[in-house]
């Protein structure tokens, strides 16, 4: 019984997505294909999982034609992302891209204190500096990270990555809250994320339409692990925790893609790299524990909290269309 309630904890289930979206670039390196040709095969492979998944258990919900766009604009923004971090890691090296891409920490929260009135805690804040930080080493940046050929087009190319990442995931917590349908959400941008990808491979021309069979096997373990198992589990932490907490439970990724290019790949990491991703873990369970602890005390706090006055209920009127952007 604990450890059913252990899972249920949406930190737990953010950990665990974190860890299976981390598999993503060792499982890339082992099939050895280029990265539009890994995107387009892991979200072709892993829409059949996904729409029989969404059949079986939101069988009778609909979403709205303005959900559906929004759908669609996340798995473009995925799509994008996928592409244009590969294209900065190849341009500026993976320390620098790394470290780069993960802006969504500043951008998520900040999103969530606009359409949905989170407001971070000031520890979060403070936190973002190690995060990045220990990302920046994880990633190589110290060891040298910043080798590439064009780190000015690879660093706008990280930073764009970045938003488009962003895009994603506030579209994703959107969903959220939308009353279910997380399923056919990430199935419909499973579809727009392929479609991004095989596009943009035969525009560069490195789209590989006929794979090894071993390419293809390490492609559709990528596909259940992380486009299917790891981005619902994501999607469901997020619909519970705050923005801030699960862009926060994000910045794992990279640490545990460390761990498992050591496993995998034998790639094992330097001194400061294992710095860098001692760094990440203590922050993110700081920050996980402490708010937590917060949002304990804040949800005390609202139960002998008097009923608001007229001029919150203007104010929180006034908010509402904001909140309908998205």
């Amino acid at each position: 019984m604990p450890h059913s309630r252990i899972l249920a904890d949406p930190r737990t289930q953010g950990l665990l997505g974190a860890l299976a979206i981390a598999l993503s670039a060792p499982l890339v390196a082992l099939s050895g294909v280029s990265s539009t040709t890994a995107t387009f095969f892991r979200c072709l492979f892993a829409l059949p999982i996904l729409m029989v998944l969404a059949r079986a258990r939101e069988r009778g919900h609909r979403h709205s034609p303005a959900a559906r766009r929004r759908h669609v604009l996340a798995g473009v923004l995925l799509g994008i992302d996928m592409v244009l971090w590969s294209e900065a890691i190849l341009s500026v090296g993976a320390g620098v891209a790394t470290a780069l891409v993960n802006i969504q920490v500043v951008l998520v929260p900040l999103a969530g204190l606009l359409w949905f009135g989170e407001r971070p805690s000031r520890f979060f804040w403070m936190s973002i500096p190690l995060m990045l930080a220990g990302t920046a080493l994880a990633g190589g940046l110290a060891d040298g990270g910043t080798a590439g050929s064009d780190p000015w087009y690879g660093t706008v190319m990280a930073v764009l990555a970045g938003v488009a990442y962003a895009g994603y995931l506030i579209l994703l917590r959107r969903a959220g809250t939308e009353g279910g349908g997380r399923t056919t959400m990430l199935a419909t941008a499973t579809a727009a994320s392929a479609t991004v990808g095989g596009l943009s491979g035969l525009v560069a021309g490195n789209l590989d339409v006929t794979p090894t069979a071993s390419a293809l096997l390490w492609l559709l373990l990528l596909a259940v692990t992380a486009q299917v198992v790891g981005w619902l589990l994501v999607g469901k932490a997020f619909s519970a925790l705050t923005a801030s907490g699960g862009s926060a439970v994000l910045m794992l990724q990279p640490a545990a893609a460390i761990v498992f290019g050591a496993v995998l790949l034998g790639q094992w990491p330097t001194p400061l790299q294992l710095t860098g991703c001692a760094l990440v873990v203590a922050a993110v369970g700081a920050v996980s524990f402490l708010g937590s602890r917060s949002r304990h005390w804040s949800s005390r706090y609202n139960e002998h909290r008097p009923m608001p006055g007229l001029d919150e209920l203007r104010r929180d009127r006034a908010r509402e269309p904001v909140s309908r952007l998205l």
